[in-house]
């Protein structure tokens, strides 16, 4: 590149961080405080709603990389017309190719990054998410009451302890709600252990009381004894259709089916999406002197909208096997390139301005 070349790329690159800085706070504003509900609740610890937040953030990247550099280019190419640059350059014998090669270094940029995003951070990520979420959706965590507070465990348990010994409560009263009936027990000491298994037993030691309320009019029961062991299932594998995205490239190639291929092709697209919407922005970029920008930011942002819209329902299309797996996901830019491709002839042939 030479120093025109670097100006050019240097006053694009400056939109592109800044829509770039700007969404990223508004997406992180969004998650940390949807945690920070379910924090209320769930007694998560700041750091676990960080976390959260992060990794939700991190794995929005693959689309928001593509949308802020098409967007920071059409800002960034309007400010340079706006400033009657592009028409200097066109004075001093600057063809489009010089436009064209600093776009094209921004897009390989971001291709390279949404390559990494999508290959490598994207399938650590969910798989740390699932894992932190399956620690979150344990029916009951002892670990979670507080002494002397009512814990609600799920729709089912309700759990409450005078005090603490270590891991185990003491004086404790836990409520249990099922559809036919209710189960009331009280006990000293109350003790969680997990099975071989994923099974979760429940371990009332002294003094157990149990009370089991018929909801049907039948007769009530009752029990004592000094020690009674309740067990939960284990919680549910889970889906494929979520499972799939944590797994690396290789295994999904291994297990394809249309929901491997669902998530092969969205790992394969994002990155081109960079380099498609770049061009798109080239296209978007020649701006109207009486409209002036704003006009062509708007339509930018829907042209935005739409692509990623409509990458989404193809994707739920090829996981429910409504779409052929092929093109599946690749119908939008074998449309669209060719098209492109043609409006960007038609713009760029014969002598004028770089755009």
């Amino acid at each position: 590149m030479n120093r025109l070349e670097r100006y050019v790329a240097g006053q694009l690159l400056r939109p592109v961080l800044g829509v770039f800085a700007v969404v990223l706070v508004i997406v992180l504003a969004f998650y940390f405080s949807r945690y920070l509900a379910d924090a209320v609740v769930d007694r998560l610890s700041l750091v676990t709603v960080a976390q959260l937040a992060g990794l939700k953030l991190g794995l929005f990247f693959d689309v928001l990389v593509p949308g802020a550099i098409f967007l920071g280019i059409v800002v960034g190419l309007g400010r340079l017309q706006s400033g009657y640059e592009i028409t200097a350059m066109a004075a001093s014998g600057v063809g489009r190719i010089s436009v064209v090669r600093a776009v094209l270094v921004i897009a390989l940029a971001g291709l390279v990054l949404v390559v990494v995003l999508s290959h490598w951070f994207r399938p650590w990520a969910y798989d740390f998410l699932y894992r932190i979420e399956s620690e979150m959706a344990v029916r009951v965590d002892l670990d979670r009451v507080e002494p002397g507070r009512f814990e609600i465990g799920d729709e089912q348990w309700m759990i409450f302890a005078a005090a603490r010994d270590g891991v185990a409560l003491r004086d404790v009263l836990v409520h249990q709600r099922l559809p036919g009936y209710r189960n009331m027990l009280r006990a000293e000491r109350l003790e969680q252990r997990e099975l071989a298994d994923g099974t979760i037993a429940l371990d009332f030691i002294g003094g157990v009381r149990f009370y089991r309320l018929q909801q049907g009019g039948d007769a009530d029961l009752v029990n004592r004894s000094e020690r009674l062991t309740v067990l939960l299932d284990p919680l549910p594998p889970v889906e494929r259709n979520r499972i799939r995205r944590a797994l690396p490239f290789a295994r999904l190639l291994q297990d394809a089916g249309p929901l491997e291929w669902g998530e092969l092709q969205w790992r394969t697209l994002m990155p081109l999406s960079v380099v498609i919407l770049a061009f798109t922005a080239l296209l978007l970029a020649r701006i109207n002197p009486r409209r002036g920008q704003a006009s062509k930011l708007i339509s930018a942002s829907l042209v935005a909208a739409l692509y990623f819209s409509i990458i989404g329902m193809l994707a739920d299309r090829v996981d429910s096997g409504t779409i052929p797996i092929w093109p599946g996901l690749f119908w939008l830019p074998l449309v669209m390139l060719p098209l492109l491709g043609l409006r960007l002839w038609r713009q760029w042939s014969g002598p004028g301005a770089p755009l």
